[in-house]
């Protein structure tokens, strides 16, 4: 055989084994870069969705055992009425504004592939369809519909897409925008309704039961609240 052809074929072959030895490598370092935004992700979002979860939570507790709604309702001044209602919408829409957020970063086929991410997800999915659900309850009260939870979260977020109104952004927007206080009026209503009722709406017990099984995940050990009990 010609020299000059065996060492074109031998360079040819060195060529050939190089380029797929750096796609190779470049696949590895796409799926690793990948592998580790997700996880930066998971770990940045924790927090904040821990504390709106938590936040939330309290609230429903506070309603469902200890009057909360009536006793604000009472006040003749109407303040407390008002600061019961806007707060409790409030921490409502952070909470579903962290779970967009959240939505937005990662594919939850790819939070699937881990079992904590896994259960994470079914936590979510169980808040969602305690929300959503019709049957089992007396009434639509409280009910927000799946497409609207994403779209009550969608405009609870700023525009740096990385964190949620606070509560005196949210109040001013409350007041001074209709279209999105629209969004938030049924809630209203049901509020208004609850606080009259002599008995917690069993929707409000499920969802606190449901969001404690979330905190619960998120923070197992009791890292992040040590001395706050987490009542069912």
């Amino acid at each position: 055989m010609n020299t000059e052809l065996v060492v074109a074929s031998v360079s040819g072959g060195v060529a050939l084994l190089s380029a797929l030895i750096s796609v190779r490598a470049s696949r590895r370092q796409v799926l690793l870069s990948a592998e580790l935004d997700r996880r930066d992700v998971m770990s940045r979002r924790r927090d904040p969705l821990l504390w709106a979860a938590f936040d939330l939570q309290s609230r429903l507790h506070n309603i469902v055992e200890r009057g909360f709604l009536p006793f604000c309702y009472q006040d003749e001044t109407g303040r407390d009425r008002e600061y019961a209602r806007r707060s409790t919408l409030h921490v409502l829409g952070e909470y579903l504004g962290q779970v967009e957020i959240l939505r937005r970063r990662i594919q939850f086929l790819d939070l699937g592939r881990r079992r904590h991410n896994r259960a994470v997800v079914e936590r979510f999915t169980a808040i969602a369809t305690v929300l959503n659900e019709d049957g089992g309850y007396d009434d639509r009260h409280f009910r927000i519909f799946r497409s609207d939870q994403r779209a009550l979260g969608e405009i609870m977020i700023k525009e740096d897409g990385e964190s949620c109104l606070g509560y005196a952004e949210f109040c001013r927007r409350l007041e001074g925008e209709p279209e999105f206080a629209a969004w938030f009026q049924p809630l209203l209503e049901s509020l208004d309704e609850q606080a009259r009722s002599p008995e917690p709406h069993r929707r409000l017990r499920d969802l606190q039961l449901a969001l404690v099984e979330l905190i619960d995940l998120l923070d197992p050990n009791g890292d992040q609240f040590p001395e706050r009990p987490r009542v069912r």
